[in-house]
């Protein structure tokens, strides 16, 4: 300003965010878990708690090249054991260590948060550009809990982590990396925060998340609801979407063409196309007759998972079968194998179902239906049935909105902070982790980051 003439403050360069993982574990046990261990996928770890730092380490590395802030994001991560049984378990979870509202800017380039409105930490400090947690020993941003005992005896040992930084893990395998980008997503802000997703009750303010919800049938945004409403719009299927501008225009190149079925009498419903396998062919798709054979035994005759009988009438036709007691490849080879030209699995339990995991050798199609479709067509069937695709709707969307998870039943942890599970392909910040889905995410970048950019990151 020698000439006496201001001028406009530099602008303050984009900066990766810098994501610290703090080990906040017992000696002994999940980070500092002495067994041995091969280094596996990439992973150069030696013993179990190395291995399990290292994804965690890599998770937070993953997220930090993809998101730009000037304060670094702690995580206080642990992965001690958890609630575990034989046969069921807790994986883990996180989530923000704080929420905050009103906080002012107080450095060049930063923005004062919306009024009454609830940030998650890391986003706060992020838009504010200054240290707002700062408790007696550590200012942290995000805590992190997981089963370190998943595998071992007595924990889900039929099944156990996977170490791998590579997203290639066995069938009976839970992969850590896949489940720990979710869950930092979670951290991150992909959450309606304070506010009670079952009551619609908040917590004085709402959160910046609510701004991006609305509900189809209604036409209201979550922020202009009463409570009551909040409650109803979180339990409308279908029908509760996110609106924000950056996720909706990442949705024409990341959703897969909505793939409908129509069957005579029964009527027309969104399906799940199988991950594994040939896609649906735009405009006819698939077509012919459906008819619900039953297959050579086992647990049960309409599961599809053994060898149908010579004289089944599966050979030059569409086959229904019902999801459970083998995996959907399975379902769909024997199938295959006596003669089918494609494969539609009845979900065995209410809502929607897209048939996951990968499989060589498959040539025929499979589509998934909700339980009471099956149901309706197992009743009628033999009858003629056609399977399209519409390219002018992405699968997963209402209204052109990508679908938020809302049940009829209310899914406690689950409901409205994720995806729905319609989204086709599979992404990351849906309720559940699929085999697809993490040999597919191998960042954070499907709609996850278009949907942390819509609340200011």
């Amino acid at each position: 300003m020698a000439d006496g003439v201001p001028r406009p403050a530099a602008p303050v360069a984009a900066q990766s965010a810098r994501v610290i993982v703090i080990n906040g574990d017992e000696p002994g046990i999940g980070f500092n878990d002495p067994t041995p261990a091969v280094p596996v996928g990439g992973n150069p770890g030696t013993t179990r708690g190395q291995q399990a730092l290292n994804v965690f380490q890599r998770a937070a590395d993953l997220w930090g090249r993809n998101l730009q802030t000037s304060q670094p994001v702690v995580v206080l991560a642990l992965f001690s054991p958890l609630a575990c049984t034989a046969t069921s378990g807790t994986l883990g979870a996180a989530g923000a260590w704080n929420y905050f509202a009103n906080v002012p800017a107080l450095k060049q380039g930063g923005t004062a948060l919306t009024p009454d409105t609830w940030y998650p930490a890391a986003l706060a400090e992020k838009l504010t550009r200054q240290d707002i947690v700062v408790p007696d020993d550590l200012p942290i941003e995000l805590i992190a809990f997981f089963n370190g005992d998943l595998g071992k005896p007595g924990c889900l040992e039929n099944s156990g982590w996977y170490f791998g930084l590579d997203n290639q893990q066995a069938p009976n395998q839970t992969d850590l990396l896949g489940v720990v980008l979710h869950e930092f997503g979670h951290g991150l802000g992909v959450s309606v925060g304070p506010t009670s997703a079952s009551s619609g009750n908040r917590a004085l303010y709402p959160s910046v998340w609510e701004r991006y919800m609305r509900d189809a049938t209604t036409g209201k945004r979550w922020l202009d609801m009463t409570s009551p409403e909040r409650a109803a719009s979180a339990r409308n299927n279908g029908n509760l979407v996110w609106t924000g501008a950056t996720v909706t225009r990442a949705i024409p190149s990341t959703l897969e063409f909505l793939a409908t079925i129509d069957a005579d009498g029964v009527g027309t419903q969104e399906v799940g196309a199988a991950t594994y396998g040939p896609s649906l062919a735009r405009g006819l798709g698939l077509r012919g007759v459906l008819v619900a054979a039953d297959d050579g035994g086992g647990v049960s005759l309409q599961d599809g998972c053994e060898p149908y009988p010579a004289a089944s009438t599966v050979a030059g036709n569409i086959v229904l079968v019902n999801r459970g007691t083998c995996n959907f490849a399975v379902k769909t080879a024997q199938a295959q194998a006596a003669g089918a030209i494609g494969v539609v699995i009845a979900n065995n339990a209410p809502g929607f179902l897209a048939p996951g995991g990968a499989a060589a050798g498959i040539t025929i199609p499979t589509v998934g239906v909700t339980q009471a479709y099956g149901a309706a067509l197992r009743a009628t069937a033999p009858l003629e049935v056609q399977v399209r695709l519409d390219s002018s709707v992405r699968q997963g969307t209402t209204a052109g909105f990508a679908r938020l998870y809302a049940p009829t039943t209310f899914a406690q942890g689950s409901s409205v902070s994720h995806f729905d599970t319609s989204l086709t392909p599979s992404v990351l910040m849906e309720p559940f982790i699929t085999p697809d889905l993490v040999s597919k995410v191998r960042n954070p970048f499907d709609l996850t980051l278009p949907l942390l950019k819509d609340i200011g990151w």
